[in-house]
């Protein structure tokens, strides 16, 4: 394999992004590992500051220009420089295209597609979709065909023995994502509040997006069992947290991927989620539910779920661990380094 120098760029990185920090810091880390790359992660915004690197400068010292995210002005600005400087360019969209997401702000986001969006889709050397669902989205929009699919990665997988379910005074269920409607989090606190399971309890992690936490608050009752908590953004708590808990529960309205879905059943968590994530290996593997995006059909899947015995939940927690093996790290990483190493052959 040749030697490749790729730059990674994005507009803004910082915790409170959630899902998509976690995917693009843990793949430029994975990336680095390798001698045959020299890698570099560059964001426009931490969060905090603007970034104080000259970008335009410095990608002229790389071989490819590697852009997760899209829409904004700092993405133009970056492919328009790709183009002077003929560098190989691969956008990862992060799910920005997808029909959920294309519906908000929908007017504005139809204005940028015709006026540059498309075009930056059409003339990319490569577009990275993270699973069949994503593909066939992005191919609804733009006439490239170099579309590549590659799930996002996880380090490790927790052992079979280190999963015990029902260890609490209550079982516990959780929800761990943006509080955004996105994710279907009030679907999910009314569900609850009409199941009223006294022997569960649900427990919801996560950064606050359009006062959600105020509308929960409104809403719960002491006997609802229903508890709310700061997020937690540290790998290592988010891993020891899952591992206290018998249910993960998402009932997303739009998810190109899903990386906490990957990152519950790799601590063995069974997963309830919905078909608007491109998770159906859950159910095809016995790892958990499977639902439509649809209030009722939570309500009548949950009541089944939360009387289910704890051999069910021991069968779904192996089978969980098992689909997580399938995209660890050190076999994915292999699919983006043939990426490089073949563009840069091409060049």
């Amino acid at each position: 394999m040749s030697f490749t120098k790729v730059l990674i760029l994005t507009n803004n990185l910082y915790p409170e992004m959630g899902g998509p920090y976690n995917v693009i810091t843990s793949t430029a880390e994975q990336l680095v590992k390798n001698k045959n790359c020299k890698i570099r992660l560059v964001a426009n915004y931490d969060g905090k500051n603007k970034s104080k690197s000259n970008i335009i400068q410095l990608l002229k010292h790389y071989d490819i220009i590697h852009y997760f995210g899209g829409w904004d002005y700092f993405h133009i600005k970056v492919f328009i420089a790709c183009l002077f400087y003929k560098k190989k360019y691969i956008l990862t969209p992060m799910g920005i295209f997808e029909p959920w997401s294309l519906d908000q702000k929908k007017f504005k986001k139809k204005l940028a597609l015709t006026f540059y969006q498309k075009k930056i889709l059409d003339m990319c050397d490569m577009i990275h979709a993270t699973s069949e669902i994503e593909s066939n989205n992005l191919k609804s929009i733009t006439k490239n065909p170099n579309i590549k699919i590659i799930g996002h990665g996880i380090d490790k997988c927790i052992e079979y023995s280190e999963k015990k379910f029902f260890t609490n005074q209550k079982k516990k269920a959780i929800f761990f994502s943006r509080l955004h409607k996105k994710k279907g989090i009030m679907n999910l606190v009314k569900v609850w509040k009409k199941i009223q399971a006294i022997d569960w309890e649900l427990h919801i992690y996560g950064p606050d997006f359009d006062g959600h936490k105020i509308q929960i608050n409104k809403i719960k009752n002491p006997t609802d069992n229903i508890f709310i908590h700061d997020a937690i953004y540290d790998y290592e708590r988010k891993n020891d947290l899952f591992k206290n808990f018998d249910l993960f529960i998402l009932p997303s309205k739009s998810e190109n991927f899903g990386y906490v879905v990957l990152e519950s059943l790799s601590c063995g968590l069974p997963v309830l989620t919905t078909n608007k994530t491109p998770w159906e290996s859950i159910k095809n593997n016995n790892a958990g539910w499977i639902i439509n995006d649809d209030e009722n059909e939570l309500f009548e899947a949950l009541k089944k779920i939360l009387n289910s015995n704890e051999e069910d939940f021991i069968n779904k927690s192996k089978n969980a661990i098992d689909l997580a093996k399938t995209y660890l790290w050190k076999n994915l990483i292999k699919e983006y380094l043939s990426i490089y190493s073949s563009m840069v052959k091409n060049d």
